[in-house]
């Protein structure tokens, strides 16, 4: 468990309480290890000017699956020989009293001593079966990220160029995650510069334009079968969605948006049916039926899989928030995993909030409803100043304040507020909210007229 601390800003020098850890156990704290290697442990953002703090402490970490146990002394506090062996035996006390009782193993007698912090992190990747090799070529792809991020935009497009060949995957997914890093330690503007260097990759790297083709593909395939379930109705049947899914056999691509989109009406009846239309149908056509069959199982079961890893990581998060010591606290765990406050993880917030009213559990519906409370606040601060203010409308309490917020507030934003009004309402219609979508329409029409 995080020891609260009181950290002292660098910037504006005030004192503020935060969960630092000291002892990280895998089995116990797996996000501990996530934080250590993504370079976020004990990295907090000041909740009076947002300065990013990073606070410099021994710790522990041990991983008893690979019989890995470690220890980091920062150079940085030149502790002498005597307070250091106290510092190494404090952190191995703190260890030994959160593991399991017998669990204590003859490798943890001397814990391997890190010259660096990178040195730790390298060891903890090699018994993951990170190689070398592999660790060189995320070295070469922060490398040339940060040529990116140092370099004016016009010259941009030809550094890009030059390293076109070490753009990839791995290379998409490095960027992004440091851009969610950077947001949730509060280096907006990092974060910022950083969204400007993918939208650059994206646009001028071969790797980066394959990406926008098919997403753009991908885009126009659930589109059209979004169309396709809209003309069945307000209130289609099974013998609909039968047909429908017939119509995409052997098209494996809107068979995927298909099920995505209204997965529950592939249910035990929709497969009763169709199996039963497998028996009716001639024999030359019972085969692609049949796979048919087979590929909406895969791909109903592949589904609910996701849906419910997600929840679960979802739950386990809560549990975490739900525990924390105190406010201070809460709120250096919600900024920590803000990357992660997604509609799943609101949607089994708001599940659990309603169990404990319909319980009568007074003291945890104030704790989720406080916790609630706190995830909108940081989510409304991540948001673009124009998606925020878009958000502030659709909350305002009466079409009158509505409209004052709109009068004094929608010609700074211009015509990227109707931009932004439109994506939403794209978002909801993909969504099928409905009366959402209505008072979009609303709110369009309103801001046009202010912005006139």
């Amino acid at each position: 468990m995080p020891k609260q601390t009181n950290v002292r800003c660098p910037n504006c020098g005030i004192q503020f309480a935060a969960p630092v850890e000291t002892v990280i156990d895998v089995s116990q704290n797996p996000n501990g290890k996530m934080l250590l290697l993504a370079g976020s442990l004990n990295a907090f953002q000041c909740p009076n000017c947002g300065s990013p703090v990073r606070v410099t402490t021994p710790f522990l970490f041990h991983d008893g699956s690979k019989e890995l146990l470690m220890v980091y002394v920062p150079p940085e506090l030149n502790l002498p020989k005597p307070e250091r062996e106290k510092a190494i035996g404090d952190l191995m006390r703190e260890l030994t009293a959160i593991l399991p009782q017998g669990s204590f193993k003859s490798y943890m007698f001397q814990p391997r001593e890190a010259l660096t912090l990178q040195g730790m992190v390298d060891t903890i990747l090699q018994a993951d079966g990170v190689t070398p090799e592999m660790m060189q070529q995320q070295r070469d792809r922060l490398s040339v990220l940060e040529s990116l991020l140092g370099a004016p935009e016009e010259t941009r497009p030809s550094i890009i160029e030059q390293n076109d060949a070490k753009i990839d995957t791995q290379f998409m997914q490095t960027l992004s995650l440091l851009i969610q890093r950077m947001a949730a330690e509060g280096q907006t503007e990092v974060a910022q510069q950083l969204a400007i260097v993918q939208e650059d990759v994206l646009a001028f790297s071969s790797f980066g334009q394959t990406l926008m083709r098919d997403a753009q593909e991908q885009e126009a395939v659930m589109q059209e079968v979004a169309e396709s379930i809209q003309a069945l109705g307000a209130q289609p049947v099974r013998a609909d969605f039968l047909s429908l899914a017939q119509r995409y056999a052997g098209d494996d691509q809107r068979l995927e948006a298909l099920v995505g989109l209204i997965r529950p009406a592939f249910d035990y009846a929709f497969f009763q049916d169709l199996t039963a239309a497998i028996g009716k149908a001639p024999a030359d056509e019972r085969e692609k039926l049949e796979t048919l069959r087979d590929r909406l199982l895969e791909l109903t079961q592949a589904v609910d899989a996701q849906t419910q890893a997600v929840i679960a990581d979802a739950a386990k998060l809560l549990q975490v928030f739900a525990s924390a010591p105190d406010e201070q606290a809460l709120d250096g765990l919600i900024r920590e995993n803000v990357a992660v406050l997604d509609e799943a993880f609101l949607s089994v917030l708001l599940a659990n909030l309603q169990q404990a009213e319909s319980q009568g559990k007074s003291d945890l519906v104030a704790k989720l409803t406080d916790i609630y409370e706190r995830v909108l606040g940081v989510l409304r601060e991540q948001m673009p100043p124009v998606l925020r203010f878009v958000n502030e409308l659709l909350g305002a309490p009466t079409p009158e304040e509505q409209q004052k917020m709109l009068d004094e507030n929608a010609k700074a934003f211009g015509e990227s507020l109707l931009t932004t009004i439109d994506a939403v309402s794209e978002a909801m219609s993909a969504r099928g909210e409905d009366s959402i979508i209505e008072r979009l329409a609303e709110l369009r029409a309103a801001a046009e007229q202010a912005l006139a």
